[in-house]
């Protein structure tokens, strides 16, 4: 799929937008604070229902409005087009499919799929755990329809729990919500394992491009020690060995809630060794093969186009990596925003491309 048409409305300084967009590559060019990044959190709004930027909403709804609102049309291969809107206010969030009234951003969000790399996403590799946990429930989320619901039955069970062992009035249904838990332990904990082999499958292929003398692997952190088969039994005897310690601590202290991976660069943890730009590498590399992994196959083997939204893409990357990392992505199929400060001269790519300058909240486009 393909975003052909943009509206965006009281996005920070973009007051009233407009953009007929490529197919293939957007390059968004202006001066910082000129509104380029905007663009980019307007379609994550649309896609997510929050901003990569702020978690406030108030941040970018633009100065004496009272919401923001985004729309997009929507193309798939066949050319089929969904019309699809979110209208966002300090109070209230209304969100449209082609004209019709819905009421989940989940729902929204199925019908665009996007991928932003921006200059936090090295935090993906050095940051903390609860980043790395959600990059992989997103591919589950997309990949696993049953998944969604009961990462949110796990998320209710995990705090009820919590308030067993910090109340003790209610310490006796402990037992009880622990069995719970321990039911829904080995299906997340699975759903999570089959997108990482889905995530590796696409990032090796990644990394051998990007990176020609570097040995890489993604190591599984369940939340459990290594050793522990996860299964229910198990996972009940264990739970009992820890009960003490999690009373004393007041919260479950281990659990798929606590999942995690870890990159390696040869023997040593890439957040260890590598240096700015390879860490910059690296995560983007991993949000590239999430954006492979959405993007997928449909019912009949025909590839899907994914979205790709990158801000700043020279940042901490010198002209040979730009060249690297542009010849790779022209090769993709996918939908590219690309915001830059300054027009960058680029290489010999086999697609169409338009080129918008941003200046004050303005857009204009060069063809």
């Amino acid at each position: 799929m393909w975003i052909n048409k943009l509206t965006i409305k009281n996005c920070r300084s973009l007051s009233n937008i407009q953009l007929d967009l490529s197919k293939n590559l957007n390059i968004i060019v202006g001066d910082n604070a000129s509104g380029k990044t905007s663009l980019l959190e307007a379609l994550t709004l649309l896609s997510s229902g929050r901003s990569f930027r702020t978690a406030h909403i108030s941040d970018l709804i633009s100065y004496n409005k009272d919401s923001v609102i985004v729309s997009a049309r929507v193309l798939n291969q066949r050319h089929n087009s969904t019309q699809i809107g979110l209208k966002k206010s300090l109070t209230s969030t209304v969100i449209r499919i082609n004209k019709e009234n819905i009421y989940t951003q989940a729902e929204l969000s199925t019908h665009l799929p996007l991928t932003v790399i921006h200059a936090g996403s090295i935090d993906l590799i050095t940051g903390s755990p609860k980043l790395r946990r959600s990059f992989i429930d997103w591919i589950a989320f997309y990949k696993f329809p049953s998944f969604h619901q009961q990462w949110k039955q796990y998320q209710h069970v995990l705090k009820q729990r919590n308030i067993c062992l910090k109340e003790y009035h209610f310490r006796s249904s402990l037992d009880e919500w622990t069995q719970e838990l321990v039911k829904l332990q080995p299906l997340i904990n699975n759903y999570r394992k089959d997108a990482i082999s889905l995530l590796k499958i696409e990032w090796f292929k990644i990394l051998n491009f990007l990176f020609k003398d570097f040995e890489f692997d993604l190591i599984f952190k369940s939340g459990f020690p290594d050793a522990l088969d996860i299964s229910e039994i198990n996972l009940l005897h264990y739970y009992k060995e820890r009960q003490s310690y999690d009373l004393k601590i007041q919260r479950t202290s281990s659990g798929v809630h606590r999942f995690d991976f870890k990159i390696m660069m040869g023997d040593r943890l890439a957040s260890d060794c590598a240096s700015r730009g390879q860490l910059k590498l690296l995560a983007l590399s991993l949000l590239l093969a999430k954006n492979s992994v959405l993007s997928g196959t449909d019912d009949n083997s025909e590839n899907k186009k994914g979205i790709l939204l990158i801000d700043d893409l020279a940042a901490e990357l010198d002209s040979e990596n730009k060249d690297i990392l542009i010849n790779y992505l022209s090769s993709l199929n996918q939908q590219l925003f690309i915001t830059m400060t300054k027009q960058y001269n680029i290489p010999s790519v086999n697609l169409d491309y338009k080129v918008f300058h941003v200046k004050h909240g303005d857009i204009t486009s060069y063809n």
